[in-house]
């Protein structure tokens, strides 16, 4: 009976932390000055229940390094909590409809809030106006050439000279939520308002087909996007354009099980054209669409697909066509770095041993070992091309787009979501890898703003650089393992119904 007792008990703290967690962090979010709001116009401040609840526990009286230390707390409980949540849903000791009804509630949270995190709503913004205030091409223009925009005091430092660096359906969206909308404050209410649409979205996707597909992994699969915080927090509640992505990966898999492949490229093409992300998938999509057919046959199977997406893209992409930047903001992207990125950690460490002169090698290596990667993912899926089942391909889109993040010259908490609808679908070792590497940067952002915190900044900054990075480092190089050793035996990349005992999902 005791035995019995504390099995119950486990699952029921698990949970019972998770609410706790997400309460906590959305108090201290709700702070007014909080370390993990970005600068925000006087209209978005915080208010309603979360603001209130500060106030009650005299969280708005505390400033300074104390309120970033308590911004640490809340976001490392946060991501304590959720591995607890997330291990239970795991060996299904808690139920797909409790884990639902936490997600939708957990949602419901984020519209209690401002926005958090991020300025990058604010880029979105004033790309839009360049469009459809000032009538300049985006991919030409940069905010600087508009510098009198109410938009101007919150764009991000390394954003103002920068070109749009989205797709060209997103610049169009940017547009129409500026034409809209009359005030900073509702801007940031609409991008928010499509990221948790996409999110509850993704979550209703892949309700329906972890039901239909692999029933005990649906808690878990839930679990993975709607109690996640860097999925809810610093995606969702920031409102980026990344949890399109997810929903657009997620519709597309969707698609590939009902066996309409052509319906799956035009969402996914539909999702490059809001960021690029989405090409891995939509290459690896249309690499098993040709292999699947007998060679003199080939090119007829590429018509179809090839045909779908020239076509939106072309649609959606006519506006900003022009000879100066043909690539629509794909070369200015490919010059940034991010400060969590392993090429940066390793182009930074070979700049310093030798003068400055060998951090080129890490801007050519991790390129290649991208499209390394991406060889040997296509490679599995030719060679299983004729009895290639959905759920292989959906987890060899994970895989892509695990590398993509981790070898890419910017990693940030936001890319995460990209790869996550489909995390209930891969094996042990990319399992980890995803879920470890978006537990580790839950905890990357915990001081927005340098100005308002520069103590914790710095210290937010040194362990991103010395502690979270090397973490990655080694889950990419496991990854990287993991998949040659998968690549020399012949082993799926995914796992399948029926390998493992329900329940257990282990492999």
């Amino acid at each position: 009976m005791q035995r019995i007792s504390a099995s119950r008990r486990v699952p029921r703290l698990a949970v019972a932390g998770s609410v706790a967690s997400v309460l906590f962090a959305a108090t201290v979010a709700a702070t007014p000055g909080s370390p993990l709001q970005p600068l925000l116009p006087t209209a978005a401040q915080p208010s309603g229940p979360f603001r209130w609840l500060s106030g009650l526990v005299a969280l708005d009286e505390v400033h300074g390094n104390a309120l970033a230390a308590v911004g640490i707390v809340a976001t490392a409980l946060a991501a304590v909590a959720f591995v607890l949540v997330l291990r239970e849903a795991w060996r299904g000791t808690v139920s797909p409809r409790l884990v639902i009804a936490l997600a939708i509630a957990y949602h419901v949270v984020v519209l209690l809030l401002p926005l958090l995190f991020s300025r990058d709503v604010y880029s979105y913004a004033y790309y839009g106006r360049i469009a459809a205030t000032y009538h300049a091409n985006p991919y030409i223009a940069t905010p600087s050439d508009f510098p009198r925009d109410a938009l101007a005091p919150y764009v991000g430092p390394k954003w103002v000279d920068a070109p749009a660096v989205y797709g060209p359906l997103w610049t169009q969206v940017s547009a129409l939520v500026v034409r809209v909308t009359e005030s900073l404050a509702a801007m940031i209410v609409v991008f928010r308002l499509l990221a948790i649409a996409a999110s509850l979205g993704t979550i209703a996707i892949v309700v329906r087909l972890t039901r239909r597909v692999w029933p005990a992994r649906q808690a878990f699969a839930v679990a993975a996007i709607g109690l996640n915080p860097v999925w809810v927090f610093q995606s969702v509640a920031s409102g980026h354009n990344d949890v399109l992505i997810a929903f657009a990966v997620a519709a597309a898999v969707a698609l590939v099980y009902a066996r309409r492949d052509v319906a799956a490229t035009a969402v996914l093409t539909l999702g490059t054209l809001v960021k690029a992300t989405a090409g891995i998938p939509l290459l690896l999509l249309v690499v098993v669409i040709v292999a699947r057919r007998k060679r003199g046959e080939r090119l007829r199977a590429l018509l179809p697909p090839a045909a779908v997406a020239g076509a939106i893209s072309l649609l959606c992409a006519a506006p900003f066509l022009q000879t100066k930047d043909p690539s629509l903001g794909m070369v200015e992207l490919a010059q940034h770095e991010g400060w969590l990125a392993p090429s940066r950690f390793f182009r930074r460490l070979l700049d310093a041993v030798s003068g400055d002169t060998l951090g080129v090698v890490a801007r050519v290596v991790f390129p290649a070992l991208l499209v390394g990667a991406l060889f040997l993912i296509a490679r599995s899926l030719v060679r299983r091309a004729q009895d290639l089942t959905p759920a292989a391909q959906g987890g060899a889109w994970v895989w892509g787009l695990l590398f993509l993040m981790l070898l890419g010259p910017v990693l940030m908490p936001w890319y995460v979501t990209w790869a996550l609808p489909l995390a209930w679908l891969l094996p042990r070792i990319p399992r980890t890898v995803l879920i470890g590497t978006g537990v580790a940067l839950t905890v990357s952002q915990f001081a927005v703003e340098p100005e308002l915190f520069h103590s914790a900044f710095e210290a937010n900054l040194f362990l991103g650089h010395y502690v979270l990075t090397p973490v990655v480092i080694g889950l990419v190089v496991w990854l990287g393992v993991d998949l040659v050793r998968r690549a020399r035996s012949g082993a799926p990349l995914e796992d399948r119904p029926g390998d493992v005992p329900a329940g257990t999902g282990e492999r």
